[in-house]
């Protein structure tokens, strides 16, 4: 079934944190707040301000997912995009962080690419069944490194 999903091309749905929600829901709850409590004639302000940073938090969290295609793996968080041709992935190994990337989740999949630095080269991702993305991801990588073709 796993197969059948991603060999169609849509969407896989990323791991979100319970701890990440909560942050998330936080911050829009104290904009809200700030919208109520500030003195009418300055709730301008706050909303012109406030608007566009809910906005760009609702995208990241709901706009977070990745899709196989035929040549490349891509990664969408929110307005940002990467994609990671499977033939220059040179490792792939699973992790736990809380490095900045296009994951919800501090259960992840590290991708490190060949040609490129430590900081630009290295994705972190988070998708649902890991275990299960992370061998497919495996299957369609042809030069990784020796260590990860177990």
């Amino acid at each position: 079934m796993f197969q059948e999903v991603y060999s169609n091309k849509r969407r896989i749905e990323v791991k979100r944190d319970l701890w990440i929600t909560m942050f998330i829901g936080l911050i829009l709850a104290v904009f809200v707040m700030s919208i109520l409590i500030v003195p009418s004639n300055e709730r301008i302000i706050i909303i012109v301000m406030v608007i566009p940073v809910a906005i760009f938090l609702g995208w990241l969290y709901f706009g977070t997912y990745y899709v196989f295609e035929e040549k490349a793996l891509i990664c969408k968080s929110g307005p940002f995009t990467e994609k990671i041709q499977y033939e220059k992935i040179k490792s792939l190994k699973l992790c736990e962080n809380f490095m900045s990337s296009m994951a919800l989740s501090r259960e992840r999949i590290e991708i490190k690419q060949h040609g490129k630095g430590c900081v630009t080269g290295t994705t972190y991702i988070s998708p649902v069944e890991r275990q299960e993305f992370l061998l497919e991801l495996i299957g369609r990588c042809p030069n990784l490194d020796e260590q990860n073709r177990s």
